[in-house]
């Protein structure tokens, strides 16, 4: 629970002078002082009843009347963010204050006004976002070498230096695309804030779209390699691994098949699935990227690996033991743990024989793909993944095999073949 004070702190020349009226915030046991823009007498302060007093001193009221909308507006702000908050599991008095009483900032710096969105995101959980922006900031600033920028030097002309100079630098289109959605976003939002004037739309000339790339998937052999390391047998038969390395590999077995078969449910929903989310032989939660419904039959293989874990997660709400800690830097804890599954998957996919770069998001194309290559239609497959349409799904397919191509266009060939006239038919054999 957060609370609100404040209070009058004396001025050190004496009690004759004007002190400051000063915030003092406590949430979870800290507290934080903030001083306000109002200096008070001593007898203009009602201590107990946190309220101005009156004045005889007509030169004074115009202050007073101030200073007590000052402390009204602030008391509504501080129930609005705590309102704001409360659906949080955690957060810090630093952004509780940052919310309150942000810190000055130039009105025409790109990156003063950058640094307040960040703040306001991360405050509101909206971390991956706000790194996003600080990210796409830095990048521009490392472009031009200066630590600030004006928004009335966001050019169409800067812009596009910008965009050539990740080109030879060699960034991919995709990369390239992610900094200036960033940063039109951020200017966009200047915009609408009225902070920069006139018209000018300087992202216009460069590429803020999505470049389809090829996609990785596992083939049904692949796929079987990996399903049949000796890891599956410490699973059927309830036995831990010998050494710390072999167990964070086993760990790292357990998670991707897990997510494969429970229909490609992507590494952060499986992080974040709560115990309350398996419940009569069904799994139900909501993606964290659509907020879209899953459910997923609970299969006896699904139940071997839950129950792998249980003595981890016996005092944790989690299913997994990917965040350890609940209500303290789950962000973090996730990230470390996505981090730490990519990097044993590359020594599962060398066990396994597999030369392709495998990651976290492959189980779930590779759950797509295989689908497709045994024919399930279009509609099951993306509402196997939780797409709210078909072309979403289309981006998750592996390319068909040039070799079943080839047969295709055999096959086409020989079906006109067969309905040619004879005469045609014969010149061909001429």
């Amino acid at each position: 629970m957060s609370s609100l004070t404040f209070y009058l702190r004396a001025s050190s020349r004496g009690s004759t002078f004007p002190g400051r009226l000063c915030l003092r915030l406590v949430h979870r046991r800290k507290s934080k002082t903030i001083g306000s823009p109002y200096c008070l007498y001593p007898d203009e302060w009602n201590a107990s009843l946190q309220s101005v007093t009156g004045s005889s001193d007509a030169a004074r009221l115009q202050v007073l009347e101030d200073t007590s909308l000052y402390i009204r507006q602030t008391q509504e702000l501080f129930g609005q963010i705590n309102e704001k908050l409360s659906g949080q599991a955690y957060y810090t008095i630093q952004e509780i204050a940052s919310l309150l009483c942000p810190p000055r900032y130039n009105k025409d710096s790109l990156v003063d006004y950058a640094r307040r969105l960040s703040l306001q995101l991360a405050a509101s959980g909206r971390e991956r976002t706000a790194r996003a922006y600080r990210s796409s900031m830095k990048r521009l600033l490392g472009f031009i070498g200066k630590r600030d920028i004006r928004f009335a030097d966001i050019t169409p002309v800067l812009i596009k230096a910008f965009e050539d100079h990740l080109k030879v630098s060699g960034k991919t289109p995709n990369t390239i695309s992610f900094y200036m959605r960033n940063l039109r976003a951020i200017f966009n939002k200047a915009v609408e804030e009225k902070l920069v004037s006139g018209h000018k739309k300087p992202f216009s000339g460069v590429f803020t779209g999505f470049h389809k790339t090829a996609k990785r998937a596992l083939d049904t052999t692949q796929m079987k390699n990996l399903l049949e390391l000796p890891y599956y047998r410490y699973l059927a038969q309830g036995i831990s691994p010998s050494t710390s390395q072999e167990a964070k590999l086993y760990t790292a077995w357990r998670y991707f098949t897990f997510c494969f078969h429970a229909r490609g449910m992507c590494f952060v929903d499986m992080a974040y699935l709560r115990k309350d989310n398996i419940r009569d032989g069904v799994i139900r939660y909501y993606r964290k990227k659509t907020g879209s419904l899953i459910e997923v039959k609970l299969t006896p293989f699904l139940r071997s690996i839950l129950d792998s874990f249980r003595s981890e997660v016996s005092s944790s709400p989690y299913s997994f033991p990917v965040i350890k800690t609940s209500g303290s830097g789950d962000r973090l804890q996730y990230e470390t743990g996505l981090r730490a599954q990519n990097r044993r998957l590359k020594e599962l996919a060398h066990r396994a024989g597999i030369t392709m770069k495998l990651s976290t998001h492959v189980s779930r194309h590779s759950w797509a793909s295989i689908a497709k290559s045994e024919n399930l239609p279009l509609w099951v497959i993306s509402e196997g993944l939780g797409h709210s349409n078909e072309k979403t799904t289309y981006t998750y397919l592996a390319s068909l095999e040039r070799s079943r191509l080839d047969m295709a266009n055999e096959m086409i060939y020989a079906a006109v073949r067969s309905r040619a006239s004879p005469v045609l038919n014969v010149k061909k054999m001429m």
